[in-house]
């Protein structure tokens, strides 16, 4: 990395003492890392949240099956994902690996969209953040009713502070916060399963049968975005201990994990309703199904638990997100793409403080815009969310294609030809349906407003070939940056 200042070696990567060094610090261990990516997940949010939805709408009673089905597709992106990174070192993940593979200016152009994945996901996940605790507090907790605005702001200070503070910080509040989730959902888990469900459990769910029911397209679609956050593992390299043996461990062990945790809970969800019911009582009743379902097997007690860790739950998405995003933001700095002054390193946190700094700013003024203008907060989460989700689903896909050009290139294949060519191949497959199934399905995250879908489109597409037209820039003004860009 020839934009990396060499730096003394402290023990468990203590952080340097050069405020101007573009080489992140931090100690990082397999579950600390681990932690940090699944709280991204925010499973408390797919069980309570999503799965309903993708019973009603989705793969029907066949939905555990489609979990397992989106887990092999990511399995593949991640084994080629992690053999591009052993043998490309670098922080900058799918930025650094386009970059690579197809070249300087449609890696930038990833760079970019990336980043705007990054940034909405946390700005959107705001309002959500907000409108959970008010509801909490005044519904649960008979406190003041209050606009969504005010809590959002707490939670934005919240998550500006840990952003600015050494990573460990936020890894440890998010390994509390997803460890609480984890033990409502599998309580839940375990008294459905002890009680045999509505009509005693059956594996119906699990059957070739049901395994194209309903729309498999939206199913496999919905169950691929519900695996995010690996893409962290190789971005937090600089701040882990170990990253040859920490990386691919918190990987692999995220997704096992959320393979088992979402196809075994969707599944006792569909026995909790009843095989016969499931899809009608979700499609009627939409996410509360889940609520009643808690209700009905855990009591009241655990919907309100459940309740006060939704909130949590979101705060960790809106903490990753933001975290991830600072990241990008760093990289664009240290490669000179934008001013090298935001790749600074605090000298006693090791953080990206800078460029935290920059993306909390600009979450606060993007949500106050939202505030002045009247907009309904829920339909500007919809609709952020929904470009994350393309953004995010677009550059993976131009990832897997890059992997086996840039591996064929540097004759790096040999020996690892599942993850280096097979793999890349399912994932393409795969994403590439996925692409298209998200763009032709995106009036869904704007209420049926099929301009609104369109201009936001664009805007996705727009920030890569923007990303694309800064590069040719600077190949003719900056030749020396544009020979850094993708952490070269």
């Amino acid at each position: 990395m020839s934009t990396t200042n060499t730096l003394s070696k402290r023990g468990n990567g203590a952080p340097s003492t050069v405020g101007d060094s573009t080489k992140l610090q931090g100690s990082i261990g397999t579950f600390g890392l681990f932690f940090s990516i699944m709280s991204f997940n925010a499973p408390l949010v797919v069980v309570m949240g999503v799965i309903p939805i993708m019973v009603a709408t989705g793969n029907g009673v066949g939905t555990p099956f489609i979990f397992v089905a989106g887990g092999a597709i990511v399995f593949c992106f991640a084994t080629a994902f992690l053999r591009m990174s052993n043998v490309l070192d670098r922080p900058g993940a799918f930025y650094a690996y386009v970059t690579a593979g197809l070249g300087r200016k449609l890696g930038l152009g990833a760079g970019f969209t990336m980043l705007l994945a990054y940034f909405t996901c946390a700005c959107g996940y705001l309002p959500f953040a907000g409108a959970s605790i008010g509801t909490l507090v005044s519904d649960k907790l008979n406190g003041p009713s209050l606009p969504w605005y005010v809590w959002a702001l707490t939670v934005w200070a919240l998550v500006a502070v840990l952003g600015f503070l050494r990573i460990d910080v936020s890894a440890k509040v998010m390994a509390v916060i997803l460890i609480m989730e984890i033990a409502v959902v599998l309580t839940y888990d375990a008294v459905v399963f002890a009680r045999g469900g509505a009509d005693g459990l059956s594996a119906a769910p699990f059957s070739p049968v049901h395994w194209f029911d309903g729309s498999f397209a939206t199913g496999l679609l919905l169950a691929c975005a519900m695996f995010g956050g690996y893409e962290m593992t190789v971005l937090f390299r600089d701040e882990v201990k170990r990253p040859e043996r920490t990386i691919p461990r918190a990987a692999f062990g995220l997704i096992a994990f959320a393979v088992v945790l979402y196809a075994g809970t969707t599944w006792l969800f569909v026995n909790a309703l009843g095989v016969d019911n499931a899809v009608g009582v979700a499609f009627a009743e939409g996410t509360a199904a889940f609520d009643a379902s808690i209700v009905a097997f855990g009591g009241r007690a655990l919907l309100d638990i459940a309740a006060v860790l939704l909130v949590t739950s979101s705060l960790a998405v809106v903490i990753c997100a933001h975290n991830v995003a600072a990241r990008y933001l760093f990289n664009l700095g240290a490669d000179g793409v934008v001013s090298r002054s935001v790749a600074a390193v605090h000298p006693r946190f090791g953080s990206p403080y800078r460029a935290s700094m920059i993306v909390s700013a600009a979450m606060l003024i993007a949500n106050l815009v939202v505030v002045v203008a009247g907009v309904d907060s829920m339909v500007f989460y919809g609709a952020l969310l929904g470009i994350a989700a393309l953004t995010g689903i677009s550059v993976q896909l131009l990832t897997a294609v890059a992997i086996p050009v840039y591996l064929t290139r540097h004759d790096k294949w040999r020996g690892h030809l599942f993850s280096s060519f097979l793999a890349p191949f399912v994932t393409i497959v795969g994403f590439g349906w996925a692409v298209v199934m998200s763009i032709t399905d995106f009036s869904s995250h704007t209420a049926g407003v099929t301009w609104l879908s369109a201009l936001l489109i664009t805007i996705v597409y727009g920030v890569f070939i923007g990303g694309v037209l800064v590069a040719v820039r600077l190949e003719r003004t900056k030749p020396d940056v544009y020979l850094r860009i993708g952490r070269q």
